[in-house]
Formats: structure tokens, C-alpha cells, sequence
């Protein structure tokens, strides 16, 4: 007697699905947040650059949310996986770098515990994400921009908007803190 069939997507099915939710499919899109996360497609890229597991959990959790914020960037001039993965590696490396600062601003201003999981446990939808944003000062826009789809440093973006590091983390800070508030992720 043979096994059941495996229903979940191969590559091209997986690439198929990531051009689907990138043209704007909101089931395409959970469905595609539910098999990264089921398949821990985005483990490898984390461990890349972390070791230890809670580490490597935080990196995917953001993994999740910036593919459920930037999938409509995604083309299909790299497969799905490789856009996955250096999506991960950055992300990793994000959480080092907060693990490795001492002493800095943003570790005043307290992120909303849970709320990225909880961001993506319910894999905010781009368009819900998209509204949230638009109702963000114009300020924690540019920064959260700069920061999540531009994948810039905060040094970098401090830089660019010749503001000091400690503002532009803490309208960072802010603006996610926002987003979760009007995502109904957490209470205002």
C-alpha cells in the first residue's frame, strides 16, 4: 500500500505561489506565510549568522513579516527560495547586531512583546500592513521604509535623513509599535 501523496508545494509550485501572492492574492499570500513557516524555509538563511535557537526563532519571525510586507517586490528573476533566504540572512543579522549593542537608545524604548510573532502568526496581510502604514507619520514612514524594504542600517539611515542614530531608532521603534497597534495586535 503506497503513502498519501505529499500536498505540500515543490519549488516551481512554491515560486508559482510567490508570483500569485506578489500580484496581490491574500490567500496566496497565507498560504505561502503557512509553508515557509510549516516547511522552516527560512531556518537555513537564520543559521547562517545565529546559533542559538531563540535567536534563529526571532530572525524568522521578522523573516516572515518583511516577505508579508515586501512580497510584492518579489520577481521572478531569482527563485523564491534564494529571495527567502537572503531576506533571512538579513534579518539575522539584524538580530545580532540588537544582541551585540550595549547601552543603546533603543533599548530605552521597549518593543511590545510578541508582537512580531503575533504579526506573523496571523500573517498580516500586505494590504492590511500597506493601510497600517499609510496611516503612519510621514516621518516613521520614511524611517520604517528605509529600515524594512530598503534593508538599510540604522547608521545608514541616520545618514540619509541627517537625523541622530537614536531618533531614527526610536521612530523605528515607534512606527512598528504603531503598525501593531492598528493591526489590532496590541491594545492602543
Amino acid at each position: 500500500m503506497s503513502s498519501p501523496p505529499d500536498r505540500s508545494p515543490d519549488r516551481s509550485d512554491l515560486q508559482e505561489l510567490a508570483l500569485r501572492a506578489a500580484a496581490g492574492s491574500r490567500q496566496d499570500l497565507q498560504e505561502l506565510l503557512s509553508e515557509i513557516h510549516s516547511r522552516r524555509l527560512a531556518y537555513p538563511g537564520a543559521r547562517r549568522v545565529l546559533a542559538d535557537p531563540a535567536d534563529v526563532d526571532d530572525a524568522v519571525q521578522e523573516t516572515l513579516i518583511a516577505v508579508a510586507r515586501g512580497i510584492g517586490t518579489f520577481q521572478a528573476r531569482a527563485r523564491f527560495t534564494t529571495w527567502l533566504h537572503r531576506i533571512a540572512y538579513h534579518a539575522a543579522l539584524e538580530v545580532l547586531r540588537r544582541k551585540t549593542r550595549v547601552g543603546t537608545p533603543s533599548e530605552d524604548v521597549p518593543e511590545p512583546a510578541g508582537t512580531l510573532r503575533r504579526m506573523s502568526s496571523v500573517a498580516a496581510t500586505r494590504m492590511d500592513v500597506e493601510n497600517a502604514l499609510r496611516r503612519l507619520p510621514a516621518e516613521y514612514q520614511e524611517a520604517l521604509r528605509l529600515r524594512e524594504w530598503d534593508q538599510q542600517s540604522y547608521e545608514e539611515i541616520a545618514e540619509r535623513l541627517n537625523l541622530p542614530i537614536g531618533t531614527v531608532r526610536s521612530r523605528i521603534s515607534r512606527a512598528r509599535r504603531l503598525v501593531a497597534v492598528y493591526l489590532n495586535l496590541i491594545p492602543k
